[in-house]
């Protein structure tokens, strides 16, 4: 008796926990109370770039595409429309996949110059200005230079002394002045030792009048210097051997860590190609002006392009006025190319031939009784046996 009795205790507790877990779970799992529904999310087009297109392209539907995009989180800058778009200008080079904005564009191609101006200034930092200076193949490390590279500039000028006063080359030519009078009639003697001018009396009188005439030697009557001959203990005049001064050669670093802009020049707008849309490949129109496009482009590859003779470099206002004081006086400029993690800048010294001397320990050699043959006054480079032009075989 008592176990049926324990049993039906039992059955009674599990059919009450039951049912209480039943309630609980329908009130807390939402059984008492509304579920707030979702709001729907509205979608617009943004017009985007299909195709890469360059500075100063029109846009045309072929280079456009539009996606869906959340409307609130569309700014009011950005295109919803293509028709709005197709025809306008693009003010910079663009990408494609790129969210077309208001500011991206232009309705007229002629704002580009006050818009944007060229794309190279847009490389020339604050502050800072681009000056060009002609180069040749050893100025320019060989024609090894390109966009971005960091370069030293030296300058290499000649010195000559000058007379103050007249500001003209030494030594200065002489002059004879001749007073006037009698003195500026040239007579010559005849046979009977007369005279074979005669003068008037009355002009005669005029002579003393007339204005000093100076008489030049020219170069051959150069100013010189007097010395001392301590063997004969007389004196000379000695006159310089060569018609003009030999002049002083020096060399410096002006300006260091100065970044190149341009190698060559510029190309223009009419000579830079532009962007061909993408052919049709069922269209066989567009294949043959693809194919012509390519052989004209591969033509003009192939003709010879001269090799740069300018470069621009990027330096500060006062860099520039000096670079064009340097040209203008007739001054050589060489670039030395830097390493491209290198910003530092290191001291030099100007190098005159005073400095060669001293600094890498050059004797100056010594006036001896014997010498070499055959006599050399010039420095010739060795011939190599390839630099021997040959004679083709018939």
């Amino acid at each position: 008796m008592r176990l049926g009795r324990m049993l039906i205790l039992v059955a009674i507790v599990l059919v009450v926990v039951l049912g209480l877990v039943f309630v609980l779970s329908s009130t807390i799992g939402g059984g008492g109370g509304d579920v707030t529904p979702t709001p729907e999310v509205v979608l617009n087009h943004v017009v985007v770039l299909a195709q890469p297109v360059s500075r100063g392209e029109r846009l045309t539907a072929e280079k456009l595409t539009s996606f869906e995009f959340p409307q609130e989180r569309i700014p009011p800058t950005m295109f919803t429309d293509v028709t709005t778009v197709v025809g306008k200008i693009a003010r910079f080079d663009m990408g494609a996949g790129t969210f077309l904005t208001q500011s991206m564009v232009l309705d007229d191609p002629g704002q580009l110059d006050t818009a944007t101006g060229s794309d190279h200034a847009l490389l020339i930092p604050p502050g800072m200005v681009a000056f060009p200076i002609p180069i040749s193949r050893f100025s320019s490390v060989a024609w090894g230079l390109q966009r971005g590279d960091r370069v030293n500039v030296i300058a290499t000028l000649l010195f000559v002394d000058l007379d103050t006063q007249f500001q003209t080359l030494l030594p200065n030519e002489t002059s004879a002045i001749v007073p006037p009078g009698q003195s500026l009639l040239l007579t010559v003697e005849s046979e009977e030792g007369e005279g074979a001018v005669a003068v008037d009396s009355e002009f005669a009188g005029d002579l003393n009048n007339l204005v000093a005439t100076i008489i030049s030697a020219g170069q051959v009557g150069r100013v010189g210097r007097a010395e001392l001959d301590s063997v004969l203990n007389q004196p000379f005049y000695l006159v310089p051997s060569e018609f003009a001064q030999r002049p002083r050669l020096v060399s410096q670093t002006v300006m260091q860590n100065v970044v190149v802009l341009q190698m060559g020049t510029f190309p223009l707008p009419e000579d830079e190609a532009a962007v061909q849309p993408t052919p049709d490949p069922n269209d066989p129109n567009a294949q043959a002006q693809a194919q012509n496009q390519a052989a004209a482009e591969a033509e003009a590859a192939a003709v010879e392009t001269p090799p740069p003779d300018i470069i621009t470099l990027i330096v500060s206002p006062q860099d520039a006025v000096t670079l064009n004081y340097l040209l203008y006086s007739g001054a050589e400029l060489t670039l030395a190319l830097r390493s491209a993690s290198d910003t530092s800048t290191t001291p030099t010294q100007a190098v005159t031939l005073q400095f060669l001397l001293d600094t890498y320990q050059i004797p100056v050699p010594t006036r001896l009784p014997y010498g070499l043959t055959p006599r050399l006054d010039v420095l010739l480079p060795p011939v190599l046996e390839n630099d021997i032009p040959t004679t083709p075989r018939p």
